[in-house]
């Protein structure tokens, strides 16, 4: 079923005079279940349309009435608000506003999850990145959210080293930070590299639990295959992430239209 579709399904379904939907439990057991895969899929690999992504999110607040499932369902709202907030900045700085909005609200779910369940390796590693968002909107947070976010991202390390997206985050945080804070691009890539091994050996057994990143593995590793001056590398890393996720609007619309200006570019200097 198409995202659209699925889409339509849920706002149907939020709509429609059912007996079900009489009821105060509005998610219970495999129901909440249910919601959460749906929301999953309606999330898609990097977020999809807005619409999708609060119909996504939609979902996921009603999955919170399953009090076993809370910890996902405030991982996944945190999520959906995540991936909110990055439409809106790619959209234009006059959304930076509510682009903040939706990033305290994924603190705030994040938060909740870890303290449900404080081994949620995944809740502490998104934490961690939305902490250096929030630093990248407004960076005179970082002396506070900066510690904030390195503790996440150890916690996350500590209970799950091969966790792929904890190496992401981990890949991601190294290969921003300038040297002098700590960080290193050359780390930052080979463990971009390691993230992408262990996607691909990544078989979930829950439908509940994540499985996102992927093809964000290989947009950064691209990224990092560019800023090495590895041109035909980086086109291969874009060609890899849109394999997996044909519709990754970074890698379509901007990704790859910046590379190819840096390989004009290159070819005009050899010139």
């Amino acid at each position: 079923m198409s995202r659209f579709l699925l889409v339509l399904a849920f706002v149907l379904s939020l709509s429609a005079p059912t007996r079900a939907q009489a009821s105060p439990m509005l998610a219970t057991g495999s129901s909440a279940n249910s919601l959460l895969v749906s929301g999953k899929q309606m999330l898609g690999e990097n977020g999809g349309s807005l619409d999708a992504m609060h119909a996504a999110k939609a979902a996921f607040e009603r999955a919170l009435a399953d009090t076993a499932l809370a910890a996902w369902g405030h991982y996944y709202i945190a999520l959906a608000d995540y991936r909110i907030a990055d439409h809106l900045l790619a959209a234009g700085e006059e959304n930076k506003g509510a682009a903040s909005e939706h990033l305290k609200a994924t603190v705030e779910h994040l938060q909740k999850a870890t303290e449900i369940d404080p081994q949620a390796a995944e809740a502490y590693a998104l934490l961690s990145s939305a902490y250096g968002r929030q630093i990248g909107l407004n960076p005179i947070k970082g002396m506070v959210l900066g510690r904030r976010a390195e503790q996440a991202l150890k916690k996350a390390v500590q209970l799950a080293p091969d966790n792929p997206r904890v190496v992401l985050c981990t890949a991601i945080r190294d290969f921003n930070t300038p040297s002098m804070f700590g960080g290193s691009k050359e780390k930052g890539l080979q463990e971009f590299q390691r993230a992408a091994e262990l996607f691909a050996r990544e078989e979930p057994t829950d439908p509940v639990h994540p499985a996102w990143g992927h093809s964000r593995t290989y947009a950064w590793l691209g990224l990092a295959y560019q800023d090495r001056g590895e041109l035909a590398l980086a086109r291969a890393a874009f060609a890899k992430a849109l394999a997996i996720n044909p519709d990754f609007s970074w890698v379509k619309n901007v990704l790859l239209p910046e590379l190819e200006k840096a390989v004009e570019q290159h070819e005009q200097d050899r010139e």
